[in-house]
């Protein structure tokens, strides 16, 4: 029987710490660096340059999905404010009758907002948009953002990648790439890589970008015209970044953002349809709450964040997409 190492709180994976890594879950597997499968960027980027890479992770695939089912309630809500408390003024209800039935209302309401707010306070609230990982092929380093002022240096080798199963809101089973941090056969730390994606091939696909990158350079993946058709391949060339900005991110980019993950599988692009409209409002109101992800200084002078690069490639150069083309913008 093995073990579990992640307990799932309605939208948010929560990875064990400090336990014994001896087992995977069920359905997991182990990845290695000799990976020769077809490259995806899997829309999972920030940026590329000749140096590094930067990709977001599960906190910035998630966001809004928490509380997003509060959104669709709240007209609920409203309702039954208004059909049993003010009806019940105007039917001449007793003034008790009138305070009970609030009562009743206030705890329907309660027992919800509790039950979806209490995951967001325990482990979203005041973290940043996004928690980044960043690729040194230069210095063979991986650098995984805890906050402005914590960061983890490893080398690249050093860390245990999984792809793993996870659940969209709507049901459909998904595949992660996981980065787990092992010292001396106990789990510290684990990290879930860009998004899930549906089936196995673009997890493996992303798994397999970063370790060409890392292994080979970014030469191959930078995008580049075909010479006969002028077309670009957007899934083994680098043709969208996310644009993590913040509350200055337009709402044409967050609603993007998620839904460029379905490019090309319309069917289940329709059936998440109504599950993204509720994430998107939410995402949009956490846009304006939650803090930018600021690297720490040691992390910008150890990359050279801070220098200008021609070559960098990152949201202004990205490609428009839609459900079944893509075109230069």
């Amino acid at each position: 029987m093995k073990s579990k190492i992640k307990n799932h709180d309605f939208g948010y994976d929560v990875f064990k710490q400090d336990v014994p890594f001896s087992q995977l879950d069920e359905g997991d597997v182990l990845l290695k660096p000799e990976n020769d499968s077809k490259r995806n960027h899997n829309w999972s980027f920030i940026s590329m340059n000749d140096d590094y890479i930067e990709l977001i992770d599960q906190s910035y695939a998630r966001l809004g999905k928490g509380i997003s089912l509060l959104i669709p309630m709240f007209p609920l809500f409203l309702f039954l404010f208004y059909y049993i408390g003010i009806l019940s003024f105007l039917d001449n209800s007793s003034v008790g009758e009138a305070f009970f039935f609030l009562i009743a209302v206030l705890f329907v309401i309660g027992l919800p907002c509790v039950a979806f707010l209490r995951p967001y306070f325990k482990y979203d609230h005041k973290q940043p948009i996004c928690k980044p990982v960043l690729f040194n092929r230069k210095t063979g380093k991986v650098f995984f953002y805890i906050n402005d002022q914590e960061y983890i240096e490893k080398k690249w080798t050093d860390v245990v990648y999984i792809m793993g199963s996870s659940f969209g809101l709507s049901g459909i089973p998904l595949r992660e790439l996981r980065a787990h941090i092992i010292e001396d056969g106990i789990l510290k730390h684990t990290f879930v890589i860009g998004f899930p994606m549906i089936g196995i091939f673009r997890t493996q696909g992303l798994w397999a970008f970063i370790c060409h990158f890392m292994m080979k350079g970014p030469e191959e993946l930078y995008p580049k015209p075909h010479p006969m058709y002028g077309t670009i391949d957007p899934f083994t060339q680098l043709t969208y970044c996310q644009k993590v900005v913040g509350a200055k991110e337009s709402w044409r980019d967050t609603w993007k953002s998620f839904r460029i993950i379905y490019h090309y599988n319309w069917v289940p692009a329709l059936f998440a349809y109504p599950f993204d409209v509720c994430n998107f409002i939410a995402r949009r109101i956490l846009l304006h709450i939650k803090p930018l992800p600021v690297w720490h200084e040691d992390v910008i002078k150890k990359n050279k964040m801070d220098q200008e690069r021609p070559e960098e490639i990152s949201a202004k150069d990205n490609f428009e997409f839609t459900m079944f083309k893509m075109k230069d913008k």
